[in-house]
């Protein structure tokens, strides 16, 4: 099993690039199964988060609203559950090592939301042990706050600039750019576009984020800030405005 290096501040926060986290999302893709790097496909994310790096899988509503589509779980502990029955607050026992998964995202249609949040805590279970034994234990995937932190990553907009960024800043998008270049490897997405038929030049941008959420199964949105974080699209928010139009275009492809 390959095991990453790198640099840990005192605070548990690691040090960690862009450049580093492409290298060793890709290091542990060849590890895991080396034909993902050889002829483009989805990853398995089940195999590589529950056989893989050995780690378990829970179902709860984590939250009344669907804010928090997931939770990566470091010791033996309780945590906070919705249940929509009795519309109350419970708490659950959850094993150590225990990746938890918004019972929404088991539905019909979830399933590129859910092959996401697998993998940005499994950046967490990666990345940021250290980290989470200064806090609770526990790592929440909380939608909103994480679509702030890529948009400020991205945009330097919207939000904070980096420079002003706390730890949790920092560890989530980590693990949320980690998530990106593990189900949609950089030598892979190359590999596609370039041997991409264009059909319309004027809409290659959007044929660029079709062509990447058809082969790694992801939803447009993350193949937007995915193609716009590799500097290949310019303007993810466009992109991301005009994915109904194209969808309904792209059915006479």
């Amino acid at each position: 099993m390959y095991f990453p290096k790198f640099v840990i501040k005192n605070n548990g926060v690691p040090i960690l690039s862009k450049k580093e986290l492409e290298i060793m999302a890709e290091n542990f893709l060849k590890d895991f199964k080396r034909e993902i790097l050889i002829e483009p496909q989805a990853i398995d994310i089940d195999d590589f988060a529950f056989n893989y790096l050995g780690l378990k899988l829970d179902f709860h509503h984590l939250s009344h609203d669907e804010s928090i589509l997931g939770a990566m779980v470091f010791d033996d502990t309780v945590i906070p559950v919705y249940n929509p029955e009795s519309n109350k607050a419970e708490y659950s026992v959850i094993d150590k090592e225990t990746v938890v998964i918004d019972s929404k995202l088991a539905e019909e249609h979830q399933e590129r939301r859910y092959r996401y949040t697998v993998g940005h805590e499994v950046g967490h279970a990666i990345f940021h042990r250290k980290y989470f034994k200064h806090k609770s234990h526990i790592s929440y995937y909380d939608e909103k706050n994480l679509k702030l932190v890529q948009e400020a990553e991205e945009t330097f907009s919207g939000y904070k600039s980096v420079g002003l960024w706390e730890d949790k800043d920092f560890v989530e998008w980590q693990a949320n750019y980690f998530s990106a270049a593990l189900l949609m490897p950089r030598s892979m997405i190359v590999k596609v576009l370039m041997e991409l038929p264009l059909k319309d030049k004027d809409l290659k941008e959007e044929e660029y984020v079709y062509a990447v959420t058809k082969i790694f199964q992801v939803s447009w949105e993350a193949a937007a800030n995915r193609l716009n974080s590799l500097g290949i699209i310019k303007n993810a928010d466009r992109i991301k405005s005009r994915k109904s139009i194209f969808l309904d275009f792209a059915v006479d492809f």
